[in-house]
């Protein structure tokens, strides 16, 4: 595998929903109503979601089921980010854990 591709969005025959842009770490993010926060982080070269110990990790499953996508969004931690829709101006922000460490 190429180390130097990355994801790439599909531009002939799919039918899109309008442009909205949203905020990753409080950078503009282009994406289309209808898509994922996930898919359009993924779409926009973005692969890390969360990190712990300081070590990144991104989307796993995808569908809602293993919790590693988990990033805040609009101010509410914990959101599985590849079951939320994107919406026009939405905040997500990374998350970072530390093995063993508790919210207080």
């Amino acid at each position: 595998m190429d180390a130097d591709k990355k994801a790439t969005r599909i531009n002939e025959g799919v039918l899109r929903g309008d442009p909205v842009e949203f905020f990753l770490d409080g950078k503009p993010v282009r994406a289309y109503k209808g898509e994922t926060i996930a898919g359009a982080l993924m779409n926009a070269g973005c692969f890390v979601s969360r990190t712990i110990d300081k070590k990144p990790l991104g989307v796993y499953c995808n569908i809602g089921v293993c919790h590693s996508c988990v990033m805040t969004v609009n101010g509410t931690p914990n959101v599985r980010i590849c079951k939320t829709l994107v919406s026009q101006g939405c905040r997500v922000e990374s998350q970072h854990f530390l093995k063993g460490a508790r919210d207080e």
